[in-house]
C-alpha cells in the first residue's frame, strides 16, 4: 500500500505520465493504469482523506468479487475441532475437509478451508523464544539412532547417550550397552567432566530409570538421582512427558549427530564398545569444532566462554547406590544380600531403608540415618556393632551354659570366654558353646578339657577346631589288648620274677 500511496501521489500531485510512473516504481505501464481505473471505480479523490488507513483504502480499491458473498453465507467448519481432530495420529486437512464436504456439498473449497484454518487462532502453534544464560542449564537425552558392536561373537546394539549445553550448545555423546540408571547417571557424570564444570540446572528426559513418579507439576526423582543431584549441587528440572520442546537444545543436538555422524556409520560394525566410543570421541571433537551457520564462532569456541559460568567438579566423582527397604528383625538386624547389619536394638521391628554402596551400607529411618557399616567380605555374616546393642545383651552369658563350662573343668569355661569374646554377636557364640559342651557325651570331661587347653593354646577356638583335637587325641592313645588265653602265649606273669632254673643257669 506505500507503492500505492506513492502511484497515486506521483500521478496526482506531480502529473507524472503513467509510463513515467511505471519506470520510477520498477512496475509495467498497465498495473499503474489498472489502479488508477480501481481508485476512480472507488470513488476516491485525492487527496484522501486522513482517517483512510491502509487497510481501509485497500478494500476500497480492491473489493472482493461478487460470488465471495455466497461462499460466505455457506456453512464453515467448526475449526476447533479441525485443530482438535489434526494432533490425532494419521489426521489430515485434506481428509477433514472431505468430511467437511460430505456433509455439506456447497461448502468452501480447499484452498479457502485451508486459509481460514491458517488464520484461526487456536491453530497458531506459538513459539516461545528461550534465551539461554551460560552455565545455567544442560540437556540430556538418548539418541533414537542406534550403532552396534560386537560382544564376544554376540551383536549387539549400543545406546547413545547425548548431552548438551544450553548457552554453547556443545555436543557429548557416549555410548552403553542399555539405558539403565547407571548408563544415565555415568552419562551425566561424564557430560561434565567433558564440559569442564556443572550448570545449575539439569533438564532430562522422562525416564522411569530416573523419575520415580512422572507429574506435570512436581516430578518426583528416584532415590538414586536425589543423590546425584545433592552429590552436583543441581537443580534437576525434568522434561514433560511428550513435550519435546523442554528439551529443545538436547533435541537439536541429537538430529546434528544423527545426520553427521551416526547415520555414516549405520551399517558399520564396531570390534568392541570402547572402540565404538573412541571413534564417537573423534566425531565430536569435528562437530563442536564445526562453525555456526547463523551464529559466529563455535560450539567450542562458545564452550571456552561458558566454562567461566560452570561450577566446579565435585572433588570425588559420584558413587551409585542401590536402595533396598528392609523391615529389621527382632535381633535388630537388616539383611543386605544374605549379610546381617545391625542397626540399633530401638528400630527392632520397624521399616527402614537400606543405601548400599560399593564400600558401605547405611540405614537409614525418615531419611534420618541410623547405621553406618562398612561392606565386609561375604563370609562375614554377622556385622554388629556393640553401639546398637541394649546393655543386658553387651554383657550376655547364658547362665545354664556357663554352669555346665564349669562342670566340666576351667580350661573349659576358658574356651567358652574366649568363644563370646571372639564372636561380635551373642547369639552367634550361643550355638557353638552348645556344641562344644555336648562333645562330653562322645568324649569324657578329662577327654574335653584336654582338647579345650589345645585349642587355647593354638588359638583355634569354635566348636569345630575343639571336635578335631578329640579326634586327634583318639587316634594318637594306644587302645588296651585284651587277655588271650593259650598253651603257647606266656602270660604277664611269666616275666614278672625269674624262676628258679634261670638262676641256677645263672650260678
Amino acid at each position: 500500500m506505500r507503492q500505492i500511496r506513492e502511484l497515486l501521489r506521483l500521478h496526482f500531485e506531480e502529473g507524472l505520465s503513467q509510463r513515467v510512473v511505471a519506470r520510477a516504481l520498477g512496475v509495467v505501464r498497465s498495473t499503474v493504469e489498472r489502479v488508477l481505473q480501481r481508485f476512480a471505480a472507488a470513488g476516491l479523490t485525492w487527496p484522501p482523506d486522513p482517517a483512510l488507513d491502509n487497510a481501509e483504502l485497500e478494500r476500497r480499491i480492491y473489493r472482493r468479487p461478487a460470488q465471495e458473498g455466497q461462499a460466505k453465507a455457506c456453512a464453515r467448519p467448526n475449526y476447533a475441532d479441525v485443530v482438535r481432530e489434526l494432533s490425532r495420529k494419521g489426521v489430515t486437512r485434506r481428509l477433514l475437509w472431505s468430511e467437511y464436504r460430505e456433509q455439506h456439498v456447497d461448502g468452501i473449497g480447499y484452498s479457502v478451508f485451508c486459509d481460514e484454518l491458517a488464520a484461526y487462532p487456536g491453530d497458531r502453534d506459538l513459539a516461545y523464544r528461550h534465551d539461554h544464560v551460560p552455565g545455567e542449564k544442560a540437556y540430556f537425552d538418548f539418541a533414537g539412532l542406534t550403532l552396534r558392536y560386537r560382544e564376544g561373537t554376540a551383536t549387539r546394539d549400543a545406546q547413545i547417550f547425548v548431552a548438551a549445553l544450553g548457552w554453547s550448545n556443545a555436543i557429548f555423546a557416549y555410548a552403553y550397552p542399555d539405558q539403565t540408571v547407571a548408563s544415565w547417571l555415568d552419562g551425566q557424570q561424564r557430560a561434565f567432566v567433558a564440559f569442564g564444570g556443572v550448570t545449575k540446572i539439569a533438564v532430562p528426559d522422562n525416564p522411569k530409570a530416573l523419575i520415580a513418579r512422572a507429574d506435570r507439576y512436581e516430578p518426583k526423582l528416584t532415590a538414586a538421582y536425589s543423590d546425584f543431584a545433592r552429590h552436583y549441587g543441581l537443580v534437576v528440572v525434568p522434561a514433560r512427558v511428550r513435550k519435546p520442546k523442554d528439551k529443545a537444545a538436547v533435541e537439536g543436538v541429537v538430529k546434528v549427530i544423527e545426520m553427521r555422524a551416526l547415520a555414516s556409520a549405520r551399517d558399520r560394525v564396531f570390534a568392541s564398545l570402547p572402540a565404538l566410543n573412541a571413534w564417537l570421541e573423534e566425531a565430536l571433537i569435528g562437530l563442536n569444532a564445526a562453525p555456526f551457520q547463523k551464529r559466529v564462532g563455535s560450539r567450542h569456541s562458545q564452550l571456552v566462554e561458558e566454562r567461566a559460568y560452570l561450577s566446579p567438579l565435585p572433588a570425588a566423582p559420584f558413587e551409585l547406590a542401590t536402595y533396598l527397604q528392609r523391615k529389621v528383625a527382632r535381633d535388630y538386624h537388616v539383611d543386605v544380600q544374605r549379610q546381617y547389619y545391625s542397626v540399633p536394638y530401638s528400630h527392632a521391628g520397624q521399616s527402614v531403608e537400606v543405601r548400599v554402596t560399593q564400600t558401605h551400607i547405611e540405614v537409614l529411618r525418615n531419611d534420618v540415618r541410623v547405621a553406618l557399616h562398612r561392606r565386609v567380605p561375604p563370609s562375614q555374616r554377622f556385622v554388629t556393632d556393640p553401639a546398637h546393642m541394649p546393655a543386658h545383651h553387651r554383657a550376655f552369658r547364658d547362665p545354664q551354659i556357663m554352669r555346665r563350662a564349669t562342670a566340666i573343668g576351667p580350661q573349659t569355661v576358658a574356651l567358652i570366654d574366649a568363644l563370646f569374646a571372639k564372636r561380635r554377636h551373642p547369639e552367634q557364640a550361643i550355638r557353638s558353646a552348645q556344641g562344644v559342651l555336648g562333645l562330653v557325651r562322645d568324649h569324657d570331661r578329662a577327654a574335653l578339657e584336654s582338647a579345650c587347653a589345645r585349642a587355647i593354646a593354638l588359638d583355634t577356638i569354635g566348636y569345630d577346631h575343639v571336635r578335631r583335637q578329640l579326634l586327634i587325641a583318639s587316634v594318637q592313645t594306644p587302645l588296651p589288648l585284651p587277655p588271650i588265653a593259650h598253651e603257647h602265649v606266656r602270660g604277664s606273669d611269666y616275666y614278672a620274677a625269674p624262676s628258679n632254673t634261670e638262676v641256677n643257669h645263672v650260678a
